[in-house]
């Protein structure tokens, strides 16, 4: 399965965007004209090997440039007191000298100690994602949807 944010579906309440449902996922349908026939989400938590890339040729095939790919999915609620890391796409690192191609930022569960990349593999990890889960060093990127691993 493949998921990505569209801001235009925000004000459903569900903008993140499934690509390759598992039948084991509860969504929605999008409603404005260009998603309408996708399905949306709000949130998932459970267990997966995790792949997010932001790479320019997924605009053209997703209408995104970063997506989560998830395989190997189970879901179930997580234990979010243990220790995190949090990932999420920042717009403003196209605009900084040297992180034009590395959008994609990695820190720990107090959104600081930033690292940044183009691409982040993670195997066999519990994870939570769900709008306006942001801190405010990730309001400040621009964020509201952070991709939480524990």
């Amino acid at each position: 399965m493949k998921l990505f944010y569209v801001p235009t579906e925000k004000k459903t309440g569900s903008p993140i965007c499934v690509l390759n449902k598992p039948e084991n996922l509860s969504t929605s349908k999008g409603v404005t004209k260009a998603w309408r026939n996708h399905d949306f989400i709000n949130g998932i938590s459970g267990t997966a090997d995790l792949v997010m890339e932001w790479m320019p040729e997924n605009k053209d095939k997703f209408g995104k440039g970063c997506v989560l790919e998830i395989t190997n999915f189970t879901p179930c609620e997580i234990d979010t007191s243990k220790p995190e890391t949090r990932l999420w796409f920042c717009k403003g690192n196209f605009k900084r000298e040297g992180l034009e191609n590395t959008p994609i930022v990695h820190s720990d569960g107090k959104g600081k100690n930033r690292k940044n990349f183009q691409k982040i593999e993670l195997k066999n990890v519990s994870f939570e994602m769900k709008l306006n889960n942001a801190i405010s060093k990730e309001k400040q990127s621009g964020a509201t949807t952070i991709l939480r691993v524990f």
